[in-house]
């Protein structure tokens, strides 16, 4: 046996929470996969590469639906794991197998994106005519950076494991149990900040889209409402992940009230990223076009349907039609 394996202790036993916690990861990953793929596969066809407003919409939602591919691969190791011999690896090892170290990236990817997005949406608030001048360039940056600062994250811990003495846990790699505390309070916090800072951005950008819209009445109306419209998808987005992200992870890390299963925290995870698409849906009407087709008519009247009602991309279309006189009105 390698210096990273060894054998069990005589007296464990496995934890019987993991196996239901592997069960949210393959149901809800699955489920998750399934109604993501046609929304990103349907964003690409209908974004220009010059709507770089839509453009990080995409991101986002590739990752999503790379994170629900990444949960339902989690969930069918872990079976496979599961019910195979009993095995303890090191910690290095453990955060070298591919289905772990792509957890640790797309958690953080998760958390980074909607940060970033804020930030996007301040900096088309707060200098409109400047973001619109912004090239090619800008959107790769806006879209790389979440995903390169996930994988230093990841990196940076891999060294640091694998240079202190090995620590030895359960092959079947539970995440919490397999990093160092400092790295599992740098998600918990990570997770914290990127919802809460957005939510004042988001907060900041209502206060000023109002004034401004007060100040100059319906002279930039199209303007407004293009931006007012892409804003509030993702501060809709923002706004589920207090109560479907902020709020559980607070619960599960500080332990209140007794603390959190972990079953309701991962599903809780999840569970956003369902909500996230419906957002999608629902702001999207070209998309609700299509959707609407299969959905009962009762649930069609509920939400309101409306299919002669623009969308985001028709409406960020519309802003690339306008004069810089009319978008200048907005300094």
């Amino acid at each position: 046996m390698s210096e990273d394996h060894q054998n069990p202790p005589l007296n464990y036993v496995r934890n019987e929470d993991l196996f239901v916690i592997t069960y949210i990861y393959v149901v809800f990953g699955a489920i998750t996969l399934f109604l993501n793929i046609p929304l990103a596969i349907y964003l690409l066809k209908t974004t220009s590469k010059n709507q770089k407003e839509l453009i990080v919409i995409i991101a986002l939602s590739l990752s999503d639906t790379v994170c629900a591919g990444q949960f339902l691969a989690m969930g069918i190791y872990r079976f496979v794991v599961w019910f195979s011999d009993v095995l303890f690896i090191s910690q290095a090892a453990c955060n070298r197998n591919i289905i772990v170290a792509s957890y640790q990236i797309c958690i953080q990817m998760d958390n980074l994106f909607g940060l970033t997005i804020a930030l996007d949406r301040l900096f088309a608030v707060l200098l409109p005519v400047r973001y619109n001048k912004c090239g090619p360039g800008y959107t790769f940056f806006i879209v790389t950076s979440p995903v390169a600062v996930s994988l230093l994250g990841y990196c940076i811990h891999l060294l640091a494991i694998s240079l202190l003495p090995p620590k030895f846990v359960d092959n079947i790699c539970f995440n919490f149990s397999s990093v160092l505390p400092w790295f599992r309070n740098y998600l918990a916090y990570q997770r914290m900040l990127c919802v809460f800072i957005p939510i004042i951005i988001y907060f900041f950008i209502y206060i000023r889209m109002k004034l401004r819209f007060q100040r100059y009445g319906n002279s930039n109306s199209v303007l407004n409402k293009g931006m007012r419209h892409l804003t509030k998808t993702v501060s809709f987005i923002t706004l589920a992940s207090v109560f479907l992200v902020l709020i559980p992870e607070v619960w599960w890390y500080f332990t209140l009230f007794g603390g959190m299963d972990a079953s309701i925290y991962f599903m809780f995870i999840l569970l956003k990223k369902i909500v996230t698409f419906f957002i999608h849906t629902i702001r999207h009407r070209e998309l609700m076009k299509h959707v609407h087709k299969v959905l009962p008519r009762k649930l069609t009247k509920l939400i309101n349907f409306d299919a002669q009602s623009h969308s985001a991309v028709s409406k960020v279309k519309v802003i690339r039609e306008s004069s810089h006189p009319v978008t200048t009105s907005m300094r």
